[in-house]
């Protein structure tokens, strides 16, 4: 099985496009000002938890497809979505795929559609339905979006896109490769191939320097946080930390509801040898000393997640049935190094959806907590619960060649890039697996 990416409902499902391509008249602004700095400031702070700081090219997509409104009771004439606790009811749903009745608009502030209300939650994870969840996955499949856009040169991994995305600036030499980009992956309307193309480049175009200026410039800067150390009394590492690290190809990452600030991100196994997604904890200390690690899990079903744990020259795999989990377990106590092991040896946590386990189980990665101890430092899966189980041994380092596992997202389960309304093209996913994401473990 293989798993895909369709692109998120066309802007027609919440701003009815007639025959000319004029927006009609239904299109208003359902939030007032201070609500709109308060949505433009969510939007602002989850892209730069995911290492983005030009927020204001997602707001300016929100502002297009929804006029940055999240919830049913902000668009009242759309259809409703889901229940969201973000909205003490429905998310908006889009109105352009057929009647309400049907279920099959996007949802939420970014419009996802993966068919029906039921498939999209089952292929990018119901944590869509939170506004902080909306925004991770809007975040997750523009990054995708501008590693296979052919407008774009010089990008090929998440982060060369992230950093290409840190120079886009308002009519700046990167503006029209940006629209371009949007216009085209997002919305699903190519030049030559959509006869409304300049009207809804357009709109894009005008959507983003809008919410720009309309927060001002000043709003939109900020300095991305670096990776933090581990103080002598240990922390707290989230799925957003900037130690933090989701590998692989950003499509088949999925965001759920649940675990730490109620948010945790998963993908799903795989039986191939080398690991395709990945979540990467990097560690740093202020301080050497035995620490107890713990990780916040939730609504996991593998039962073999292998963590590796770098840790003061050794390597030890702690394996954790996930499907029996709630809340945190512990891994165990071990003895860390202290230092910014600039050139040196990194210590952290590893991993992988190389479960061994058949394609399909939902693998989870949320918090790392980190406690300072005394004593002597204990094994792997000392002081565990019996959750944890040690394994022992070291694991080898290696890169991914060739496509992930399966997933949900089988290109059998209904969903198509043509369903529903205009989609983006499926060709730029088919890119990102010849370019082979998977990136080789530390050490």
């Amino acid at each position: 099985m293989r798993r895909t990416e369709l692109a998120p409902s066309i802007l027609a499902a919440l701003i009815a496009i007639g025959t000319s391509g004029a927006p009609q008249a239904a299109f208003a602004e359902p939030l007032t000002p201070e609500e709109r700095t308060i949505r433009c400031e969510q939007i602002r702070d989850v892209a730069a938890e995911n290492g983005i700081s030009a927020g204001f090219l997602f707001a300016g997509i929100a502002n297009a497809e929804t006029s940055l409104s999240h919830c049913w009771s902000e668009l009242t004439w759309a259809c409703e979505g889901p229940e969201s606790v973000d909205c003490g009811g429905p998310v908006v749903a889009g109105a352009g795929d057929g009647p309400c009745s049907l279920q099959q608009g996007g949802l939420g502030m970014f419009q996802f559609d993966g068919g029906t209300f039921e498939q999209t939650i089952e292929r990018d994870g119901d944590g869509v339905l939170l506004l902080d969840g909306n925004v991770t996955r809007a975040v997750d499949f523009v990054v995708n979006m501008v590693i296979g856009s052919q407008y774009v040169e010089g990008v090929e991994t998440a982060a060369d896109a992230k950093a290409w995305m840190n120079q886009v600036t308002v009519d700046g030499p990167l503006w029209d490769a940006w629209i371009k980009t949007v216009t085209h992956y997002y919305n699903g309307c190519t030049p030559g191939g959509c006869s409304v193309y300049a009207q809804r480049y357009q709109h894009y175009s005008d959507n983003g320097s809008d919410v720009f200026y309309e927060q001002e410039a000043g709003f939109w800067e900020l300095t991305l946080p670096p990776c933090a150390n581990v103080p002598a009394d240990g922390r707290m590492l989230e799925e957003t930390d900037t130690c933090f690290t989701k590998g692989g190809p950003l499509s088949y990452w999925r965001v759920g509801i649940g675990g730490e600030n109620n948010l945790h991100v998963w993908t799903s196994t795989t039986a191939q040898p080398e690991a395709v997604n990945f979540a990467d904890w990097q560690l740093f200390f202020d301080e050497p000393g035995d620490y107890l690690l713990e990780v916040s899990l939730v609504a996991g079903s593998s039962k073999t997640a292998s963590y590796t744990i770098d840790h003061a020259g050794k390597t030890d795999i702690v394996t954790v049935d996930q499907s029996t989990a709630n809340g945190f377990v512990p891994l165990g106590t071990f003895d860390f190094d202290g230092g910014d092991f600039d050139g040196g040896e990194m210590q952290g946590v590893f991993l992988g959806d190389n479960t061994g386990e058949a394609d399909g189980e939902r693998l989870v990665a949320d918090a790392l907590r980190l406690t300072r101890v005394g004593g002597d430092p204990v094994g792997p899966g000392g002081g565990g619960s019996g959750a944890a189980a040690a394994t022992g041994g070291s694991s080898a380092g290696g890169s991914a060649e060739g496509g992930a596992g399966g997933g949900p997202n089988d290109p059998d389960d209904g969903c198509s890039a043509t369903a529903a309304g205009p989609k983006g093209s499926r060709a730029w996913l088919l890119l990102l697996v010849m370019l082979g994401f998977a990136r080789r473990r530390r050490g």
